[in-house]
């Protein structure tokens, strides 16, 4: 069997057990066809490498986010303030006091991935909803509240949660001065992590899973170069994905801003042709793909004609 024949063999079995179907073969043609002949076979490969969460890899990162970040390092504080008890009566009635005072807060507005998470969120670790709010409801809430909680998806730079969050925590501060606020995620960046540390005032940045390097498509360190075939030159595809990149990212700055300069255009375009500041991931998620994924697997647009293989929901500021 060859090279091409493999491939398409493995991302048979991705999309047949994890993929939800996103991966048909009638789909990855479509996708391929986006390709010159000469780099179709390494852009199979390009493929077969993606990490795609589906509903239910998604849902057990929820569990995990409120389980261990929130609720267990809560019920830890409440029986080391009750002489390490283990009387679930106490422990139940304490943590419900706590939870009672605590408010989830989506992140951006109610079209954006967070508000979509938080439905999941609520729905699998069994949260009255009328602990959850928006942005505009932070004033309202009773002033005993003293946890808010934002929940996304991803976090690569953190320049977008930075963005997003700033009126909010400044809600936060003004309002409720006593306030501890957290930041939980599914997937997270180091680098991000740390922007966001420094660049607000929240007070426990986490995520559950942890993206290094290895992650990053063209970095040396990529796992993506790991037991490369010796038919596959990643260079070949940092660059054929660079240039269509480039090209998908100039139609979505250019039809935010028509009149936007040239040079300022081909800043941005190098800039994320790659993926949002250069993210370079391979990241998809069944409810969306992030803008740091590389434009070639997410574009859908109705400027260029390209065939994407794991759709970004279109944004429109």
């Amino acid at each position: 069997m060859d090279l091409e024949q493999n491939l398409h063999t493995k991302i048979k079995c991705l999309n047949e057990t994890l993929w939800d179907g996103k991966g048909s073969y009638r789909k990855v043609k479509a996708w391929l066809d986006n390709f010159h002949d000469d780099e179709k076979t390494h852009a199979l490969y390009l493929l077969s490498q993606c990490i795609y969460f589906n509903d239910f890899q998604i849902k057990q990162l929820l569990i995990s986010i409120y389980r261990d970040f929130f609720k267990y390092p809560h019920i830890a504080t409440i029986r080391r303030s009750n002489g390490n008890t283990l009387d679930e009566i106490i422990i139940k009635r304490e943590y419900d006091k706590i939870l009672q005072n605590t408010r989830f807060v989506s992140v951006g507005n109610p079209s954006e991935s967070s508000a979509r998470l938080m439905g999941d969120f609520r729905k699998e670790n069994k949260i009255r909803k009328s602990l959850f709010i928006s942005e505009l409801e932070i004033e309202k809430c009773p002033k005993e509240v003293d946890n808010f909680v934002f929940l996304d998806d991803v976090c690569g730079s953190g320049n977008q949660m930075v963005a997003y969050t700033k009126d909010a925590i400044s809600l936060i501060n003004s309002n409720f001065p006593k306030a501890k606020t957290y930041y939980f995620l599914l997937l997270g960046t180091t680098e991000g992590k740390d922007f966001v540390r420094k660049n607000t005032n929240i007070n426990i940045v986490d995520s559950v899973l942890e993206l290094d390097n290895s992650f990053k498509a063209f970095h040396p360190d990529s796992r993506v170069c790991k037991s490369i075939p010796s038919d596959i030159d990643i260079n070949k595809i940092r660059d054929f994905t660079g240039k269509n990149g480039k090209r998908l990212m100039s139609s979505i700055f250019q039809r935010e801003d028509p009149y936007i300069d040239p040079y300022v255009l081909h800043i941005l375009c190098e800039r994320d042709k790659f993926g949002y500041m250069d993210g370079q991931y391979l990241i998809a998620f069944s409810h969306n793909t992030p803008d740091n994924t590389l434009p070639v697997l997410w574009y859908n647009e109705n400027i260029i004609t390209w065939n994407s293989i794991f759709k970004r929901a279109q944004k429109i500021y």
